[in-house]
């Protein structure tokens, strides 16, 4: 190889590596709690100027699924604390399932980016909708696909956001990520259309801020227009009066048992003891109700006398419990959510209907050598209903609450489920403890945040060892910390935390709850008329050549 041709390949080298490992970073720190969400505009900025160069096609794949390999196990390191050795085996691997994801976008980005130098507006915005369109349809994909495992889509970096988390009441989460993907290309096309000319017209303006408003693009117009529209609709969202909504207030009872440990018969009157002494610390506030995490207690509601012990429990406090418990069935136990109130169980009950493979059942469990996290002997159970749970105010007020438990907040139709059979509000009950003290917690709360921006309603959680807390349904949160240390690790309750439920009458379901996913859909049509696009594109200059 000659001496230029080598000085080629590594400044090709340096372009593909550096640009790919600068988005992974920049995505990284896109989401909480290290990262700022302002980041995911710009994330996407790097690999975007880096293909306008034509890298080699073999480099930038190898480049984009190790950089996106990488970028994965960082945000998922906390794996590892998940029943050890087994937490190891599943950071890697699915870390790795989660990167073809963003490799396979990668490749979308190399093939048709470079090709938009010159092309009228009409196709130059149909890519733009079509990358985006491939970005959101991936994270569908990767949320419904071989069970599906949704955590983190790029939505989820603008939990603190309350400005884009408007326009998931109409596109959703899948949709929020693809508009941050348009605001990102937008920006790319801008500065790249801006650079070129002045390198090629040396009669241009000096460079300054009036030069750089003269290079506006459609493009940019196109991902400027998802950020008008995030404004537009904060400020004309209709404010309920006092008269529409109900005052709720919640006490969370958060437990900091070690998620192996709480299954320990010898531990079992501790922990009863424990959750029990702060419930009645919670109750003199005399809320409205009062939460606990994720099976806090593991026994079962056909236990006699742990039934026993809840209806006494509400009668001396005066106060609605709702708890996260399990039930036994004929195939096995249901991971769920019961309230009990002063007169004992009330129905129904919600089961789980979304597993965790291998962690509440083990997929191919005859020709696998592996077993549950969990520790019940059987596998759980899956629920088959949306079994909407019946809350009392103490003013009487009654309501309907759509339970999710854990896992279950990851996805999103859940929650819209949920919003159709006519929930006031959403509870979620998770057991954090398994994330370890690190970032997991923290990606967990947010997708909850994501289902209250996104169904419109006010959203209620408690966690075990977790982020414990409420949403309103714009998305701002409430949190229970530690007031020594600010932490979210501790176990203890909550002052009241109050959540404004709007009364049905007066409430209207989001675009999304009425047309679910439906911006995805739009996306992928985008996406195939760009490949037609694209692959024509090709054919033509094969043959001028």
């Amino acid at each position: 190889m000659t001496a230029p041709a080598a000085k080629e390949n590594a400044r090709d080298a340096a372009l593909i590596w550096g640009s790919t490992s600068l988005t992974a970073v920049l995505l990284f720190f896109s989401f909480g709690p290290v990262g700022h969400p302002f980041l995911a505009f710009i994330a996407l900025l790097p690999v975007c100027f880096a293909v306008t160069r034509q890298p080699a096609w073999a480099s930038w794949r190898r480049a984009a699924f190790l950089t996106s390999w990488i970028l994965w196990i960082a945000l998922l390191i906390w794996l590892r604390h998940v029943y050890p050795p087994l937490g190891w085996l599943g950071l890697i691997l699915l870390t790795a399932y989660c990167a073809l994801f963003n490799t396979a976008w990668l490749i979308l980005l190399r093939w048709i980016l470079p090709t938009l130098q010159g092309q009228a507006v009409f196709w130059r915005l149909l890519a733009m909708l079509g990358l985006a369109g491939a970005w959101g349809l991936g994270e569908w994909v990767r949320a419904n696909f071989l069970t599906g495992f949704g955590w983190l889509p790029f939505a989820a970096s603008q939990e603190s956001n309350v400005v884009m988390l408007t326009l998931c009441s109409w596109v959703g989460p899948y949709g929020l990520s693809m508009a941050l993907v348009l605001i990102n290309l937008g920006l790319a096309r801008w500065v790249h259309r801006f650079l070129s000319q002045r390198s090629t017209d040396q009669s241009l303006a000096p460079l300054g801020p009036a030069a750089w408003l003269q290079g506006l693009t459609p493009e940019l117009y196109l991902g400027l227009s998802t950020i008008a529209a995030a404004f537009y609709g904060l400020i004309t969202q209709p404010l309920p009066t006092a008269r529409d909504t109900i005052t709720l207030q919640m006490v969370a009872v958060q437990t900091n048992f070690d998620p192996n440990a709480k299954w320990d018969q010898a531990l079992l009157n501790q922990h009863i003891s424990e959750i029990t002494q702060h419930t009645l610390g919670g109750a003199k506030a005399k809320p409205d109700l009062i939460l606990w995490p994720e099976a806090a207690i593991p026994l079962t509601l056909e236990n006699a006398p742990w039934q026993s012990h809840l209806k006494a429990l509400t009668q001396n406090t005066g106060t609605t419990l709702v708890i996260g418990t399990i039930e036994k069935r004929e195939q096995g136990y249901t991971n769920g959510v019961a309230v009990i109130g002063p007169e004992g169980l009330r129905t129904p009950t919600y089961a789980k209907r979304h597993l965790v493979p291998f962690g509440e059942y083990v997929p191919l469990a005859n020709f696998l050598p592996l077993r549950k996290v969990v520790p019940i002997a059987e596998d759980c159970v899956a629920g088959d209903s949306v079994s909407l749970l019946p809350l009392r105010t103490l003013k009487g007020q009654s309501l309907s609450a759509g339970a999710l438990v854990c896992y279950e907040d990851v996805f999103p139709e859940l929650a819209r489920e949920h919003a159709r059979a006519g929930a006031d509000l959403l509870i979620v009950i998770t057991n954090d403890a398994w994330y370890g003290q690190e970032a997991g917690a923290y990606q967990h709360a947010a997708h909850s945040t994501l289902l209250a921006a996104s169904t419109g309603l006010p959203l209620l959680r408690c966690g075990n060892a977790g982020w414990s807390g409420t949403i309103d349904r714009h998305g701002r949160t409430q949190a229970m910390v530690n007031p020594a240390n600010q932490s979210i690790y501790f176990a203890g309750f909550s002052a009241p935390l109050t959540a404004q439920v709007t009364l049905p009458e007066y409430r209207e379901p989001t675009f999304w709850v009425q047309h679910g996913e439906w911006a995805v859909g739009l996306g992928g049509l985008c996406l195939a008329l760009t490949y037609l696009w694209r692959r024509r594109w090709y054919r033509e200059k094969s043959l001028s050549t």
